[in-house]
């Protein structure tokens, strides 16, 4: 309580003497003494309302016994190093025709997923199919032949056998029996020679499948398709002829499972970077988001324009929304606890 309300209470303290009977009939005393109790209580509340204020204003800081922990807040992993990178595949390509041909037929678009062997597109294969027609008739012939010749070379046999028990009984001459030997002979090589002829006749129908194999382009590997280099009608070859009217490649596949970050780093740091280290990803298109990553492997040699090398990092788990070729932030850490990202 301050010194100027302690002065106004006892400015307004009521006399200890008994009071004196006031005169009849005079009714200002008693209205006065009302007045004065009022006041009296409005001070003492004011300075009730004062005192407090001041004791919330000083009052002091809470004090922390002895041995009791506080929770001190968690720093952010530092990064040793951070460059900037892309997202690139490990396998993709452009997919083109191993003949030189008209396009049929196109049957995926972008974006499709394909699988490894499927087919995605047709080149006009007329000649195709008409020359393994004329090699299966070939090799039917030759099969014919086969058995023709395999016929006459036991007929041969035949004969030969009678004529030896002929000869052995004296009814037939020598030169008699060895014609028939002879003729047994040389069916026998002729048979050999059409056996042969037949398996390069079944030879020459497997290298025309094959062929017509070729006009039907399937996929190497499974992927999506990111481009569409070619239309139905255009020409394709797999060497480019002159005039650029000629395609050496229909589609442009991306196996999204092999996707990793390619970051160039300074030669001066690099050898803070080393093989299985963790790596936290940030990527431009993802804002606020971190993945998780490790150093698959440090190229073994530098850039001597930009006196950078080159580091591949491999994603812990594959995200879809991560594409070819998203620009990305990558920062190296000290240990793989302080990834701090998501799995």
């Amino acid at each position: 309580m301050t010194a100027a309300v302690i002065d106004r209470l006892r400015a307004l303290q009521l006399d200890s003497a008994p009071p004196r009977a006031a005169p009849a009939g005079d009714p200002v005393r008693p209205r006065r003494r009302a007045m004065i109790g009022a006041g009296i209580g409005l001070v003492a509340a004011a300075a009730a309302i004062v005192v407090a204020t001041r004791e919330t204003a000083v009052a002091p800081a809470p004090v922390i016994a002895a041995g009791t922990a506080q929770a001190a807040p968690v720093a952010a992993p530092a990064a040793a190093l951070v460059a900037a990178g892309f997202v690139v595949p490990q396998r993709s390509g452009t997919i083109g025709s191993q003949v030189t041909g008209q396009i049929r037929e196109i049957l995926v678009r972008e974006g499709d997923r394909v699988r490894a062997g499927q087919v995605i597109a047709h080149v006009d294969d007329a000649d195709a199919r008409a020359a393994l027609g004329r090699a299966r008739a070939a090799q039917a012939e030759a099969r014919q032949q086969v058995a023709g010749l395999r016929f006459q070379r036991v007929q041969a046999a035949a004969t030969l056998a009678r004529q030896q028990a002929l000869s052995d009984r004296g009814f037939a001459t020598r030169a008699s029996l060895e014609a028939s030997a002879a003729e047994s002979g040389m069916l026998g090589a002729r048979v050999a020679a059409a056996e042969a002829a037949l398996a390069g006749a079944g030879a020459a129908v497997r290298a025309a499948e094959v062929t017509l194999g070729r006009f039907a382009i399937r996929a190497p590997f499974a992927g999506v398709v990111i481009d569409k280099n070619a239309e139905v009608g255009e020409l394709v070859s797999p060497i480019s002829a002159g005039g650029g009217f000629t395609r050496t490649g229909i589609v442009t596949l991306v196996d999204m499972d092999s996707l990793h970050v390619e970051a160039d780093v300074n030669e001066a740091y690099i050898g803070k970077i080393r093989p299985g280290q963790p790596v936290a990803l940030t990527f431009d298109a993802l804002p606020g988001e971190r993945f998780a990553a490790t150093v698959s492997a440090i190229v073994p040699a530098a850039d001597r324009n930009r006196a950078t090398v080159r580091v591949n990092i491999a994603l812990v788990r594959r995200d879809p929304r991560i594409l070819p070729q998203m620009a990305a932030k990558a920062a190296f850490l000290s240990s793989p606890s302080s990834t701090g990202s998501r799995p």
